[in-house]
């Protein structure tokens, strides 16, 4: 039978829940048994359990789509509505553009003025010979009869008054209206006449102006009056299209104030 356990010496007068850190003088077989079995079951664990560490798998599949454009009008429309909404939007520069000189060209030869040609009746010889002999000139008269004068009819500048006409820089020229342009009410100076407007319009199905931006002076005279006058104009409808995208050119004309060819 064990005999009753030994208190350690305290110091007299100390509390009991304060803890004796020096060693005491028992006996070091206990401790060294339960380091022993503390080993042993260590050993176990060690060489027993296995611990498989797994790696996620990624989360984000990996796929790409892919949208093939042909080469035609609804295309090369879509591909330029690609570029100006990523993340490097481009800009159309009419000025780069190599048909442009011809364009231009074209236009001002349409609307410039061109008096009417001069068509001469032909009359049919008379058959029996009626040329007299020829006499020598007097000096200081005309042998020769004089040819008489025609006078073109002059346009009356008065008359006339500068309105507003449409032609195509890119994208569908079959677009382009084929009838006659609204009324243009604001008034029309030299500084606007003399500037070379180009706007990019976007078409909705039924031929009307759904945006029209400025592509060099937004800001000048008379851009706010041009683009509120292109809303105004109707094109050709394109049921099937959702949205189109037009650059035009503006260019003024004289046309006469009154008559059937009045605007």
């Amino acid at each position: 039978m064990a005999g009753p356990a030994i208190k350690p010496r305290k110091p007299m007068n100390t509390p009991e829940w304060i803890f004796r850190w020096r060693g005491s003088n028992s006996s070091f077989f206990p401790m060294l048994l339960a380091v022993t079995f503390a080993l042993i079951a260590f050993a176990l664990l060690v060489t027993t359990v296995r611990i498989r560490v797994v790696m996620p798998g990624k989360s984000t599949p990996r796929s790409a789509a892919v949208i093939h454009l042909r080469d035609d009008v609804e295309g090369r429309a879509l591909g330029q509505l690609a570029q100006e909404g990523g993340p490097f939007p481009s800009r159309f520069e009419p000025s780069q553009w190599e048909g442009l000189a011809g364009l231009e060209k074209a236009a001002m030869n349409a609307t410039r003025y061109q008096p009417q040609a001069y068509a001469p009746k032909l009359r049919d010889l008379p058959e029996e010979n009626q040329l007299r002999p020829l006499d020598l000139a007097t000096k200081g008269e005309s042998f020769f009869p004089k040819p008489p004068v025609q006078v073109g009819e002059i346009p009356n500048s008065a008359a006339l008054k500068l309105v507003p006409v449409l032609y195509p820089l890119s994208g569908d020229s079959s677009a382009m209206p084929t009838g006659e342009l609204p009324p243009f009410p604001a008034p029309i100076d030299g500084a606007m006449t003399s500037a070379f407007w180009r706007f990019l319009v976007r078409l909705g199905p039924d031929g009307n102006v759904a945006e029209g931006v400025s592509l060099e002076k937004g800001g000048e005279a008379g851009a706010l009056e041009l683009e509120s006058w292109l809303h105004q104009v109707s094109f050709k409808p394109a049921p099937g299209k959702s949205a189109r995208w037009l650059a035009v050119g503006i260019d003024f004309t004289n046309q006469p104030s009154h008559g059937p060819n009045a605007h």
